[in-house]
């Protein structure tokens, strides 16, 4: 898979410097053929997931250590930073704000790959390949956030293996699941996993949320389309 974006003046490597890609690589520099595909971990992040997603593996012991990667992201950038790890492609990463509108937030690797958030919620990637264009994602995310049951509607709009957008109606119903308590890079999360059950015609997908009691989604993993499949995605600094 080849990632590519395109984006002109963010200034972001200055302040996301060389450490915090965390992927194992001899070094960084401007030969981008030695970091693409690796920037996203591949399976469920190691220690994260693995303590509220029963049954899910531990990843390769040659992930790098989530607590480790956490820290030095913390000590090298003062803004928000998220920790992410796309499940079919690459190793696991930091991604720190760079950017605010409204309630939208993206968020950046050091080679400009990005997520963005609404409310926790994944509604856009770019320079991954096969991106997620949007998500509509509203009432998905008033029902999650405070971690309410019931029923809504999507829209995926994401690129196929032709660069064409391609939009992807689904219902999707909530479901209220167990709470979870876990540990992170310093913070204590006391949540309840949210299932989301998503269907079309011709997919079916499910997306999960720990969610807190004043609606911060500390861990999710959520579906970004069907070439990329999903991403775990955990709260380092808010």
């Amino acid at each position: 898979m080849t990632f590519r974006l395109r984006l002109a003046g963010l200034g972001l490597k200055a302040h996301l410097p060389c450490i915090l890609l965390g992927l194992a690589l001899a070094g960084c520099g401007t030969d981008t053929s030695k970091t693409e595909g690796t920037s996203i971990a591949v399976g469920v992040v190691k220690g994260l997931a693995a303590k509220v997603l029963p049954g899910k593996s531990r990843a390769p012991a040659a992930t790098p250590d989530p607590e480790k990667l956490a820290a030095s992201a913390k000590a090298s950038f003062a803004g928000p930073i998220i920790l992410a790890q796309i499940e079919k492609a690459g190793l696991l990463t930091v991604l720190g704000e760079y950017g605010r509108n409204d309630a939208n937030r993206t968020y950046s690797t050091p080679n400009e790959q990005t997520l963005v958030l609404r409310d926790g919620l994944l509604i856009a990637t770019r320079g991954l390949g096969n991106d997620l264009m949007s998500s509509e994602s509203a009432a998905a995310a008033g029902l999650i956030t405070h971690r309410q049951p019931g029923s809504v509607s999507r829209v995926y709009r994401y690129l196929d293996g032709e660069g064409i957008e391609r939009p992807l109606p689904m219902r999707c119903t909530l479901t209220l699941g167990p709470a979870k308590s876990f540990d992170f890079s310093g913070s204590h999360y006391e949540t309840v996993q949210i299932d989301e059950a998503c269907r079309s015609d011709s997919v079916k997908v499910t997306n999960n949320y720990w969610v807190t009691a004043g609606g911060t989604i500390a861990l999710s993993r959520q579906w970004i389309g069907p070439a990329l499949g999903h991403v775990t995605i955990q709260l380092v600094r808010p």
